[in-house]
């Protein structure tokens, strides 16, 4: 550090930078500031006037951004779904409704909420009426704007609409139209950073500039400035992301130690960029953009001269699988931090997709060019940039039909990779040290193995404790339970209020907790708030997580929705299997019992739902579907005397459920229960809650709370919802 003292001086500060935050909470909760209009019910009609600084739209709705409000959010979001035009730097008054975004209700889960706030943006106004606009528009950034669309529109146009999305991700930063499967194969596949505008955008950009002006004889300060003036236009017109931050400062010291003779210095560049961005905004301490952006820079500078080190050699082929593990090996705990998978391939296809990208950038910038001024040359431009981009998508796809494509290996603990990066330090400053030829020859296979080592620790799950998770699904259900032995299963996943539960709730759950593939998927019956879910991973094996059997009740014939369920599945390979009263699956001290419906029941509907009695050493759960009326009956007979420690609530608490005469027969401790937040039912309904308030019950409602969590270690049970704490 003697020969870097700026370096120095930046860690010291990145590292204080930290320190404070983490004293202040950590950006672990969101607080809206007292003053917020958000403070106030969701969907308050409110007036406010502001001025545009950003726009943003979709095919369905335009996004604006406001600042210098006359409330007291420093910023705010307005949805206008009437594309009214109004152009950046004008005034607004509004009249609109306000609404929340939504915190992860499940582990695992997208938190929007905390992902906004990094803006200063605590929610949202859908625009009913706008009731006034004043002042000057900024004609530069509107104009680029206006530019930015066109663009887009042009690469449409040229290239289709799937293709063209693609490439203004790439080159504009412009991702809200994107193909989903496509951005998601991209994503699974470990490619997904070419969909961001990043360095290697950046680089392209402004050093491809500089040096051509530096050709044509511009002296040193006017090529800098230059490039540096239209790199800066270029960066006003893609937004302020985390990636684009970093990139170009470090650009622009490139380029000035260049102009001014002195030399450039990564590690102190790389530094002296995230202090900017931290002190920018502290909050991006919990972003996954900074640490993929500063990760992978991390991995070429510290971890691919180790690499060269120990494994040296001459090829190009080989050098580039060093620079492509290097940036895997920094960035892996990061990767199962925010996302719980390890691409296993991302190694090979990068490979391929990395020296394609300049190409790509470059056919892309030279034929919207050339799509001005000759058509020809431009059109065939674009023509290359649809056949890599077709490469890149059947790369996604062949690779996700790959045995052992995705490693889901869970969210670590904390410690876990504070004990990776240490590790590996202390492996790279060996490694740095090592003078003694011999010696270091002998220490190389040590290093790899307490490497191994040192994987198989951070990614190790210890078995042996029962665990069960109401899911918070919205107006649905959805239980996990995981055995003692690891064994996975699933009871009922669907939701009739929230869009593609399955992807967004259920699945990155799972992955969260180390699930790649469900043992037993159960589905109590056919209404669609128990089984979308389910059918939404059905269809999704191949990028999502894999279902091994599936169990139907008994009755499951009498149900269309249940009989087309047992067909997808099996047309996606999932063995299909059924259960009625008496049957069961035992895995060690873990019981999962059936007590209803039996074969011969003429019972239908919810009344039909199958029902299962968990059990574990003395503990004890009844879970009841949406059992109600004849099938309640029945079951209070079989359950009468007996005592539980938990219930789930039949029919996410509706009043003709859970009635005075089952609680008489059944003895619960606590109650659990699952509907959604501000549901049109209006469950759980009041009398329900009442009746099991008067039994003395403890209540757990997901709409409060969150997914709740219970751990059955022996005798004792701990549980804990997510959102909220007793």
């Amino acid at each position: 550090m003697r020969t870097r003292p700026l370096c120095f001086v930046c860690l010291f500060l990145l590292m204080m930078q930290s320190v404070w935050f983490i004293a202040g909470g950590g950006g672990s909760v969101v607080e809206i500031p007292a003053s917020s209009v958000f403070r106030e019910e969701e969907g308050t009609t409110v007036c406010i006037q502001g001025q545009v600084y950003k726009k943003s739209c979709t095919s369905n709705i335009q996004m604006l951004y406001l600042k210098n409000n006359s409330v007291k959010d420093s910023k705010l979001l307005i949805y206008d779904e009437n594309f009214i035009d109004i152009p950046i730097g004008k005034t607004i008054c509004i009249r609109g409704k306000t609404a929340y975004f939504e915190e992860a209700r499940n582990p695992g889960n997208y938190n929007r909420a905390l992902s906004y706030a990094k803006e200063e943006i605590y929610g949202f106004i859908w625009c009913e009426e706008v009731l006034g606009v004043t002042g000057e528009e900024n004609r530069f950034f509107n104009g680029l704007y206006k530019w930015k669309m066109q663009w887009k529109a042009q690469l449409e146009r040229t290239i289709g609409e799937k293709n063209g999305n693609v490439l203004s991700a790439m080159l504009l930063g412009e991702k809200q139209e994107m193909d989903a499967e496509v951005k998601e194969l991209y994503q699974k596949n470990g490619i997904g950073h070419v969909l961001a505008i990043s360095g290697l955008h950046i680089s392209f950009i402004g050093l491809s500039l500089y040096q051509l002006m530096r050709k044509i004889g511009l002296p040193y300060l006017v090529a800098g400035i230059l490039s540096i003036g239209v790199l800066s236009i270029y960066v006003c017109m893609i937004g302020f992301s985390v990636s684009v931050i970093r990139a170009y400062i470090m650009l622009l010291l490139r380029i000035g130690a260049d102009v001014t003779g002195r030399v450039y210095d990564m590690p102190t560049a790389l530094s002296l960029a995230a202090v900017v961005t931290i002190g920018r905004q502290p909050m991006y301490l919990t972003d996954a953009a900074f640490y993929l952006s500063y990760g992978a820079i991390f991995g070429i500078i510290c971890v691919l001269p180790s690499l060269q080190t120990l494994f040296p050699t001459k090829r190009k082929w080989l050098l580039a699988c060093q620079s492509s593990l290097a940036v895997n090996i920094a960035l892996f705990p990061i990767l199962l931090w925010y996302y719980f998978e390890f691409p296993t391939y991302s190694v090979m296809w990068n490979i391929l997709v990395i020296p394609l990208m300049s190409i790509l950038i470059g056919f892309g910038l030279a034929g919207s060019f050339f799509l001005l001024w000759l058509k020809p040359i431009g059109t065939l431009c674009m023509k290359v940039c649809s056949w890599i981009l077709c490469l890149f998508e059947e790369i996604g796809r062949m690779g996700s039909k790959m045995p052992f494509a995705r490693m889901v290996l869970g969210q670590l603990r904390l410690w876990q990779v504070l004990l990776y990066y240490v590790v590996l330090l202390i492996c790279m400053f060996y490694i740095c040290k090592c003078q003694n030829r011999s010696t270091f020859q002998k220490g190389k296979k040590y290093l790899c193995m307490v490497f191994l080592g040192l994987l198989f620790l951070v990614t190790y799950r210890p078995k042996g404790e029962l665990q069960i998770t109401m899911l918070d699904v919205g107006q649905g259900d959805g239980i996990y339970i995981k055995g003692p032995k690891g064994t996975t299963y699933l009871i009922d996943g669907g939701s009739s209020d929230v869009a593609q539960v399955g992807k967004y709730r259920i699945e990155p759950f799972l992955k969260s907790q180390g699930v790649g593939e469900l043992d037993y998927v159960f589905v109590t019956h056919g209404d669609t708030d128990h089984y979308s879910g389910i059918q939404e991973m059905l269809e999704r094996q191949t990028l999502g997580v894999r279902i091994h059997t599936l169990v139907l009740p008994c009755n499951f014939q009498t149900d269309r929705e249940l009989c087309d369920l047992r067909d997808l599945a099996q047309a996606n390979s999932t063995k299909v299997v059924v259960i009625k009263a008496g049957e069961s699956i035992q895995e060690g001290r873990l019981l999962i019992y059936c007590l209803q419906p039996e074969s011969q029941e003429k019972l239908f509907g919810n009344a039909g739902s199958m029902v299962l009695e968990v059990s574990y050493n003395e503990f004890s759960m009844l879970c009841t579907g949406d059992v109600e009326k004849e099938g309640e009956k029945l079951l209070m007979e079989k359950c009468k005397r007996k005592v539980y420690d938990v219930l789930k609530v039949a029919h996410h608490g509706s009043m003709y459920a859970t009635t005075d005469d089952f609680l008489e027969a059944v003895d619960v401790k606590i109650a659990l229960i699952s509907s959604g937040k501000g549901n049109r039912y209006g469950h759980p309904h009041e009398e329900t809650l009442k009746r099991l308030s008067e039994e003395g019950c403890r209540l757990y409602e997901t709409q409060k709370m969150g997914a709740i969590t219970m751990q059955i270690h022996g005798n004792s049970l701990t549980i804990w919802p997510l959102l909220y704490r007793l």
